[in-house]
């Protein structure tokens, strides 16, 4: 990334306001609309297959997040997908809980053949890798083992020919060929519900603006959330006051300016793996 080149993504993010329809759970819904709203994009949610499917024909991007899947939901997001596909619109996958239970594998795989990005924890993306373990409800419960996690992430990224994001203490994006790290945030983030489906939301509006680019795009879309989620603990007045700070992440992510993404402070560089 060179000098200024965050702020050039946030500025066209800012001033194009993409529409992200996104097919996310019932927990999160809400979090991931005003998330949108909150960085400058446009979010539009559906229940409906065809619905769905006309909503794709006019988005910018599609977000598919199996955090409650069913056979319902599955049949609009499988119509929203293969619209989106035959547009060639960036299509976001958020495995939410894919190493928790079969049926969630199942689906992430299924939605994996279509997508562009893939986001989630390192439990997630470990699941849709083919490694075995077991997977604690959402959360990632996959520790320590960095090496084996960038391996893993490297793989699919290269046999699925999509763009892998791996959230945690560093974030990591990779084509299969390059990798960048990202270290920064703050582990508050895992302390409220909503902050990985709302980071898969802002890959989504980020890939929206940048299809031809998604993956700087989605290594910038991460550098927005780090970023703000540091100011908004940087705000609180107690350390641990949750609710202070899911309200100052929101405030964050509206005020964030191109210069506070490329400022050394905190985050610091990109690192670049060959």
């Amino acid at each position: 990334m060179t000098k200024n080149s965050h702020q050039k993504y946030l500025h066209h993010l800012q001033t194009s306001c993409p529409l992200v329809l996104c097919l996310t759970n019932t927990v999160t819904v809400t979090d991931c609309a005003n998330a949108l709203l909150a960085i400058g994009a446009a979010p539009v949610m559906s229940e409906d297959p065809s619905d769905a499917a006309a909503l794709a024909g006019i988005a910018s991007s599609l977000v598919v997040n199996i955090g409650t899947v069913n056979n319902i939901s599955q049949a609009v997001m499988e119509s929203a997908v293969s619209v989106a596909k035959a547009k060639g619109l960036p299509i976001v996958l958020d495995p939410v809980g894919a190493g928790a239970s079969a049926r969630r594998l199942e689906a992430a795989a299924t939605f994996l053949k279509s997508a562009t990005i893939v986001r989630g924890n390192a439990s997630e993306i470990m699941a849709l890798a083919g490694q075995a373990g077991v997977q604690r409800g959402v959360d990632s419960s996959v520790k320590g083992d960095e090496e084996l996690v960038t391996t893993k992430a490297q793989q699919l990224a290269a046999e699925t020919k999509t763009i892998v994001a791996v959230s945690g203490k560093t974030d990591l994006i990779t084509d299969g060929t390059t990798t960048v790290k990202l270290e920064g945030g703050t582990p508050l983030l895992t302390r409220i519900t909503g902050t990985g489906c709302m980071l898969s939301v802002i890959v989504g509006a980020y890939a929206g603006c940048w299809p031809e680019d998604q993956f700087r795009a989605a290594a910038a879309a991460h550098l927005h959330m780090a970023r703000a989620s540091e100011n908004a603990q940087e705000g609180l007045k107690r350390p641990l006051a949750l609710g202070s700070f899911k309200v100052n992440l929101f405030d964050e992510l509206a005020l964030l300016e191109g210069s506070d993404l490329d400022r050394p402070k905190g985050i610091g560089h990109w690192k670049m793996d060959a």
